[in-house]
Parts: C-alpha cells; sequence; structure tokens
C-alpha cells in the first residue's frame, strides 16, 4: 500500500462486498494480502479481541496474491467468530503469523469453546448449516498448491498451519 499498489487490494475488497477501508498499516509488502488482513485486524480490535500479527509475506509469491488473501480473510474470519462464541470465562485473542522458508509457512491460533471439534478428515467441523465454505476453501487453496494443512484442537486452542 506504501508504493500505491491499491489495485489488487480494492479488487480484493470488492469481491467480498465490503467497503473499502483506510489501510493504516503494513503488516506485509504483498498488498492484497495486507488489505485483507488490515480489515480483520480492524474488525477484532472492534470486538475487542487482542491480536498478535507477524507476517513475511512479500509482494513476490509463488501463489497467486488474491487467492491467498482470501485464505487469509477466511482463517481471520474464523478466528474472530470463535472467540466471539467463547464463554465469558474464556479470554479471546487471536495469534497469526507468517514466516517465509522457501514456501510460505501461515500459522493462526486461537481459543475456542468446548465442543469444537475437527471431522473424519481432520477439518473443522461446520457448527451450522451453509457453514465450513470458507474451511474448504482454505483446503481447496492447500491442494492446488500442493500444500500441507494441519487442524489441530488442544486444550481449548485452535490451530491451523499451511505450508505453501
Amino acid at each position: 500500500m506504501e508504493r500505491g499498489e491499491t489495485g489488487e487490494a480494492a479488487a480484493l475488497l470488492q469481491s467480498q462486498n465490503q467497503p473499502t477501508p483506510i489501510i493504516s498499516r503494513a503488516f506485509c509488502e504483498n498488498p492484497a494480502v495486507n488489505a485483507a488482513v488490515c480489515h480483520y485486524a480492524g474488525l477484532a480490535e472492534q470486538a475487542g479481541i487482542p491480536a498478535e500479527i507477524t507476517l513475511d509475506i512479500s509482494d513476490n509469491l509463488n501463489v497467486d496474491a488474491l487467492e491467498l488473501s482470501m485464505v487469509v480473510s477466511n482463517l481471520m474470519e474464523n478466528a474472530i467468530q470463535a472467540c466471539e462464541r467463547l464463554p465469558k470465562n474464556q479470554i479471546p485473542y487471536l495469534r497469526f503469523t507468517c514466516r517465509s522458508v522457501g514456501r510460505l509457512l501461515l500459522e493462526m491460533e486461537n481459543p475456542c469453546a468446548e465442543g469444537t471439534v475437527l471431522d473424519e478428515s481432520g477439518y473443522p467441523a461446520a457448527c451450522a448449516e451453509g457453514h465450513g465454505i470458507g474451511s474448504k476453501s482454505v483446503v481447496a487453496f492447500a491442494k492446488k498448491y500442493d500444500g500441507e494443512l494441519l487442524y489441530k484442537i488442544e486444550k481449548g486452542v485452535f490451530r491451523v498451519r499451511l505450508l505453501v
């Protein structure tokens, strides 16, 4: 965004039917991913959910930037929704990191309510009819780029690890 590359970011936001926010922070070099992260970081802040975000995502990727931004959007949206469903005695947070280790390693962590489960394939079970589409798109993205995707629930903490 700092370099004036707003076209990809605007395209992402239009595709999500969201008003274009003011992009006030650079979480990473990639404009499309940065726009998505800024949007959901703002939503987390509005919901009172502390977010720790550390990203190393360059502008030059081996994957489609808009597809990656949609994956990031899905992961962040799911984490925010999970935090909003927590009982009052559980502290909400989301921790999103991405490291470039020859490939991209994305990790999302957030607390989850009791009863959150993975299906027989190891993917999040949809909590209601019509839900789970975002998680399916993350799975499709991982398959398209021959990536590794792991979901894990342990001691009330939900973790996603994606290597592409």
